[in-house]
């Protein structure tokens, strides 16, 4: 490989990829430590935008995001006004703020964005299909690496079996394997040989499943219902008759399972009507973070009402519930400003929803996520949500270009 052609690698494309690997290798050695690597990864990709000379901010949408980032920065003051240590404030802010960066990825992708979202693709499904063996084998090194880690109560077979976990947990494994169904969905549009990527699509959207996250599981079958949508009413790439085929194929498929496998039909079936009462309780916790803010305005700060702020006193902590967390913590200001910063991408994106489906379904299943769990939170899952935002921003930026020049 040559010079010139090594200068044209770039490390966001590879990203997901390397971060697999790294939570994989914890397989072998305690000494990898995944969310430090990461992090070295993103700083890393953040360099990269500086020396291609990627970051440019020249719409609203960039000014929003650049304030946003610039707000959760400021954050820092009044936690620690609050009582809370500057260690929650640093932990969060590598794992949600950070990845902000990924914007400009997404921003300057252009021709590059087929690259971004097939090596993307390779990485969850690498991520899957080490859970899957995982899954079956059960071995018992498996076993004792996800109690240490506390993804499960005991070391028996039975009960990592319940979620399909692999290296990075079951919630964003869920979240990222639908992220990966849209992913495929880019390419079954894009190229004219569709069956591996319709193959692909269908076997995230198991793991999606066997993730046992019912957010996950819900989003999974709003994909596929928004992805025949699109297929057969708004780009009409087939006739209705393959609808009809395609739902006689679905009935068969489900009487099938029922047959063979009826206890993991009922499995689903009480996860997913389980899904309202659980909202329910969780929403005590809400009401108790939201009556207990530092400031309205200005929330409580970074990671002040997160996972990590568990066991300080006075911190409020809300397990489940990313948009109310992120509310509690930025308050009416910073919340205001993410609003903002949605409402303008969707505006684009449903304007140009041929152009931007994927990136619509992407922070879609992001924002129906965090009702009931943190997925903003975590860093796997960012990244590729503000690289939708971006996405969509560079359509802005051409919008833009094209009026100054009439």
């Amino acid at each position: 490989m040559t010079f010139e052609n090594i200068k044209k690698l770039n490390l966001s494309e590879y990203y997901y990829i390397l971060v697999m690997i790294g939570y994989t290798l914890t397989l072998a050695t305690d000494k990898m430590h995944p969310g430090v690597f990461a992090t070295i990864l993103l700083l890393g990709v953040a360099l990269e935008l500086l020396l291609k000379r990627r970051i440019s901010i020249n719409t609203t949408l960039d000014y929003l995001v650049g304030a946003y980032f610039i707000y959760n920065l400021l954050s820092i003051i009044w936690l620690l006004d609050s009582g809370l240590p500057a260690t929650i404030y640093f932990e969060e802010f590598v794992c949600s703020i950070l990845p902000i960066i990924f914007y400009m990825v997404g921003k300057t992708a252009a021709e590059r964005t087929a690259a971004f979202y097939r090596l993307f693709i390779i990485a969850v499904v690498f991520v899957c299909t080490v859970g899957l063996i995982l899954y079956i084998t059960a071995p018992t090194f498996y076993l004792d690496y996800l109690f240490k880690l506390q993804h499960i109560s005991d070391t028996y077979a039975s009960t990592m079996r319940l979620r399909l976990v692999s290296v990075i947990g079951s919630t964003v494994l869920g979240y990222l394997a639908v992220c990966a169904m849209l992913a495929c969905a880019y390419f079954i549009k894009a190229e004219k040989k569709k069956a591996a990527n319709i193959i692909c699509f269908f076997l995230n959207m198991l793991c999606a499943f066997m993730s046992n996250q019912r957010s996950a599981m819900v989003v999974a079958i709003l994909v596929f219902i928004y992805m025949n949508y699109l297929i057969f009413f708004v780009f009409k790439m087939m006739k209705k008759k393959y609808l009809l085929m395609e739902l006689g194929a679905m009935v068969l498929a489900f009487i099938a399972l029922c047959v063979v496998y009826m206890d993991a039909v009922m499995k689903i079936y009480y996860r997913l009507v389980s899904l309202p009462g659980a909202i329910g309780q969780r929403s005590e916790q809400w009401v108790v973070a939201m009556n207990t803010l530092h400031s309205t305005w200005l929330g409580n700060g970074l990671g002040a009402n997160g996972h990590k702020a568990l066991g300080y006193e006075g911190a409020n902590v809300i397990a489940d519930g990313g948009l109310v967390k992120l509310f509690c913590e930025e308050g009416v200001i910073g919340f205001s400003i993410l609003v903002f910063i949605l409402l303008l991408a969707y505006r684009k994106g449903i304007q140009e929803l041929e152009q931007y489906y994927v990136e619509i379904g992407i922070i879609s299943i992001a924002l129906l996520q965090s009702i009931g769990s943190n997925i903003l939170a975590f860093q796997l899952a960012t990244p590729i949500f503000w690289f939708a935002i971006g996405r969509i921003a560079s359509g802005m930026m051409k919008k833009d270009t094209n009026e100054v020049h009439t």
